[in-house]
């Protein structure tokens, strides 16, 4: 469970918000919500122990209980599978105490971490880890890859990965959306779903909340305010709760009028002082309302292209790949002009190798693209954000773009056009190099539509956008008159912006009939195919271990078998050759005996003597019998 009781948070100087009194019951799933800079992250700092309160208290599981994901991850030389084990504290622990059993050769914490292990069940948490990074988008050799050879957004996944894994009563996701496919996201949502921990999660994809939680907290005007229900619902009544204050705040203004008004009037009157001192005292106590600060609706738009060409991208046989290695082959589209395309398919399927061929970042293999005349691309990647220059202003980057294409542009109207994408003022002319994500976003969209193009390419271009940012790139696409191609992750903005749908999958290109919710259907199911199928071949190999196992055991059994047989039929081969010549011996004296010719024909010290020698011999035949019947007793035992 989390509780904030009179919470009081403070950056600096600056009170984020006082007075919170909020309750985050188990397994609730929770969206914090609110404007970049409000104290969202400060939250979280503050229920991790890194800041400290300014008044309140705040109730929260013990740390070992909390889960989150680390904002900086170390280029560590254990595999990615290794990393996100050592999310799994009982695991990492149990590991220790084995670790500290075998060095110290302590055969009772040797049992006691042995029982641990097989406690935890370390075979299981292996597999569920192995399945987080699957669902993530890690294929199975990437499990045994170094940390240090995955790039950023990689480590994030493996740090998502490994705060997912982590037992916990409370989950604290920070953007946890960035950086992965749609098909991730929707397994990760389904995940989330199944999960027992509480969950505060912080995200600008409005259907990502929409499907996962249960609950929302708007971080605004100095406090935290709880909504039931997702992020559509707390929208709703938001709104709702604007007009209601509006209303209030109104009926306010003319109360207080009226009462001004008769104070202004009578005060000076002998005959009405009384009861203007009393509206004087009514317009104290008058509880102020103040009218709720309209939410200023920002907006910017893409330019109209200057040509629309009928026919503008055309791909005939076409193959993709780097060097040796093909990516896409068969690939055939034609864009015309007014096409919106949304572009699906998992991480590595080939989504940005199409969309960069179609920028001219990469030439086919094979086949053809041709290019209609008048075509104007505006290409929009994550990469191209690094190739800002961090020591210039957006405005110098766009006076250099500008000037290429219009010697005679005027300073203020680059000004006014970068105002749009809210780079006003001392804001256009700050280096870029400081700025955040998303305002590095925006430089780059308004470099991009300064060009005019016909032709929109986007990849992710929703990364480090805030929810406003987000919307109205959204109301810019949908009025765009020329044609889009989009590649993203945030279904939001691709049912609003796109009305047809390609599919990259298994080197192909073709188009997709279905829509979005089909699509994560599809995704879901596919998941469920090859976690059955792994299933199915995890039993299989299993059954082939427990096989050979077993064959291995057998072959063991029998070895030992014949081990311990050997002496035993060597004893036995011993007395069976000692005992033959002595029972021929007492059968040769007993025929002797048998003879009644013997007595009358022998002297009598000859009998005796036979007598004797029969009476030694029947006693060895007898001890001979009964080891060589102990010796069959052993062998049979061992058998």
């Amino acid at each position: 469970m989390l509780r904030l009781l009179d919470v009081a948070l403070a950056r600096g100087i600056r009170t984020l918000y006082k007075n919170v009194s909020l309750i985050g019951r188990p397994g609730e799933r929770i969206g914090l919500v609110g404007a970049n800079g409000c104290g969202k992250s400060t939250l979280f700092a503050a229920i991790l122990g890194d800041l400290g309160l300014e008044a309140g208290a705040l109730e929260r599981p013990p740390l070992a209980r909390i889960a989150h994901v680390a904002q900086d991850i170390e280029a560590a030389d254990e595999t990615a599978l290794d990393y996100v084990l050592a999310g799994h504290a009982p695991l990492m622990a149990a590991r220790q105490e084995l670790a500290a059993a075998e060095a110290g050769h302590d055969e009772m914490q040797l049992a006691h971490a042995h029982a641990l292990l097989a406690e935890i069940n370390e075979g299981a948490v292996i597999a569920q880890a192995k399945t987080v990074m699957h669902g993530l988008g890690f294929a199975e050799v990437q499990t045994s890859k170094r940390v240090a050879e995955f790039s950023g957004g990689w480590r994030n996944r493996l740090a998502l990965a490994r705060a997912l894994l982590r037992p916990a009563d409370l989950l604290l996701l920070d953007e946890p959306t960035n950086h992965l496919d749609l098909d991730s996201v929707v397994w990760l949502e389904a995940w989330l779903k199944r999960q027992e921990a509480t969950l505060l999660v912080i995200s600008h994809d409005r259907e990502f909340l929409d499907r996962c939680t249960e609950a929302t907290w708007q971080v605004a005007d100095g406090t935290i305010t709880r909504y039931a229900g997702n992020y559509s619902a707390f929208e709703l009544a938001w709104l709702e709760r604007i007009k209601q204050q509006d209303a209030a705040a109104r009926a306010y203004e003319r109360t207080a009028a009226h009462l001004q008004g008769f104070i202004d009037r009578f005060r000076a009157k002998a005959t009405k002082a009384r009861q203007a001192q009393s509206r004087i005292k009514m317009l104290e106590k008058l509880q102020v309302v103040e009218p709720a600060r309209a939410r200023r609706e920002w907006r910017f738009e893409f330019l109209q292209p200057l040509k629309l060409p009928e026919r503008l991208i055309e791909a005939e046989a076409m193959a993709l790949g780097y060097g040796d290695r093909k990516v896409l082959a068969g690939v055939q589209f034609l864009v015309r002009s007014g096409d919106r395309i949304g572009v699906l398919g998992v991480n590595g399927a080939g989504k940005s190798t199409l969309v960069k061929a179609i920028a001219r970042e990469l030439e086919p293999q094979a086949g053809e693209l041709r290019r209609g005349a008048g075509l104007e691309i505006g290409y929009f990647a994550q990469h191209q954000l690094d190739q800002l220059r961090p020591d210039e202003c957006p405005l110098q980057h766009l006076r250099r773009l500008a000037l290429d294409l219009n010697p005679n542009v005027r300073e203020q109207e680059l000004r006014d056009f970068l105002g749009t994408y809210r780079f006003s003022g001392d804001l256009a002319s700050q280096p870029v190099g400081p700025m955040s994500g998303g305002e590095k976003a925006r430089c780059a969209l308004a470099l991009l539509a300064w060009r005019r193009p016909n032709l929109l390419v986007l990849d992710e271009p929703t990364n480090h956008l805030d929810m406003e940012t987000r919307e109205a790139l959204a109301m810019a696409l949908s009025s765009f008159e020329g044609a889009l191609l989009l590649v993203s992750h945030d279904r939001h903005l691709l049912r609003a912006t796109t009305d047809s749908l390609w599919l990259v999958h298994d080197g192909r290109l073709a188009s997709f009939d279905g829509d979005l919710d089909d699509y994560a259907a599809l995704v879901l199911a596919s998941r469920r195919e090859e976690r059955d199928n792994d299933d199915g071949e995890k039993a299989r190999d299993d059954e082939a271990r427990r096989r050979k196992d077993l064959r291995k055991q057998e072959a063991e059994e029998r070895q030992r078998q014949a081990s311990a047989r050997k002496p035993l039929q060597s004893q036995l081969r011993k007395v069976e050759k000692e005992l033959a010549p002595v029972s021929a011996e007492l059968r040769e004296l007993d025929s002797k005996l048998a003879d009644p010719g013997f007595y009358h024909e022998g002297d009598a010290a000859e009998v005796a003597a036979v007598l004797k020698r029969r009476g030694e011999l029947a006693l060895k035949v007898e001890a001979l019998e009964e080891r060589w019947l102990q010796l069959q007793a052993e062998l049979e035992a061992i058998t």
